[in-house]
């Protein structure tokens, strides 16, 4: 009965986390009426089986903290990453210098501008590289340490390089942006790299289609109010679109 009953409520657990997203074990043990030794216990099961990730008292969806490699997400939601990428795209100055951000959403930026001329793009992504390598903008790309998740350099050579360089432009990514203050990503060395871009970028755009905002990774890397664009699409639920223009401006593609 007793194993009966911590199934039935794992199985809830795991619903409301999906719904939720990110969630803080003691809300948990509140939500069900039971211990938080209990929803500890409930969790490690979970944990297990892949379904959940724990993290310093909270709990999420395992996909939110396991983002897919780069080259897996390029092809999900294309459409609606193109028509962000150009209306971010449009906020540029023409021959801007501009710092391209890892991830499937930046190399589908990298794509569009691809057709352009004249920028200068600094960028730690090996995608974006590729994707630009036969355009007519010039492309710096950082060194460091590679991440294979993200295909894309990190670490203390390229935060020295970042460290030396003043941007117009900063086009950034996110792994979503539930339950946080600003967005979030699936790894510190990558946080310390955007965090440094943000420092010495004059504008920081974050291009985001509407199903981050059901996501939520395993650290913040920027508050809100440090970013000047959120390029997003019309898919974003009104109330998340409310709450977050109150502390950057939201742009729908």
């Amino acid at each position: 009965m007793a194993k009966n009953k911590a199934e039935e409520r794992q199985k809830k657990i795991v619903d409301l986390i999906t719904a939720q997203g990110t969630m803080r074990i003691a809300d948990l043990a509140a939500q069900f009426n039971v211990s938080r030794e209990t929803i500890r216990r409930d969790l490690h099961e979970l944990d297990k089986s892949g379904v959940v990730k724990k993290w310093y008292g909270t709990v999420m969806p395992a996909q939110d903290f396991n983002d897919a490699p780069v080259a897996q997400r390029m092809h999900e939601n294309e459409s609606v990453k193109i028509k962000i990428c150009q209306k971010a795209l449009s906020l540029l100055a023409p021959h801007s210098l501009i710092f391209i951000d890892a991830g499937s959403t930046l190399q589908t930026f990298a794509k569009i501008l691809s057709d352009y001329r004249d920028f200068t793009v600094i960028t730690n992504s090996f995608p974006v590289v590729n994707e630009l390598a036969d355009s007519n903008n010039s492309i710096i790309s950082v060194g460091g340490s590679y991440d294979p998740l993200t295909a894309s350099t990190i670490g203390s050579q390229a935060l020295n390089f970042i460290d030396k360089i003043k941007i117009n432009y900063a086009l950034l990514g996110t792994s979503g942006f539930a339950e946080h203050q600003g967005p979030t990503i699936n790894s510190f060395d990558g946080s310390e790299i955007k965090k440094k871009i943000i420092e010495n970028s004059r504008v920081n755009i974050v291009l985001a289609d509407s199903s981050k905002a059901s996501y939520s990774s395993l650290t913040q890397y920027t508050d809100w109010h440090n970013i000047d664009y959120l390029v997003t699409d019309k898919n974003l639920p009104p109330k998340i679109e409310s709450n977050l223009s109150k502390l950057t401006d939201v742009i729908i593609a």
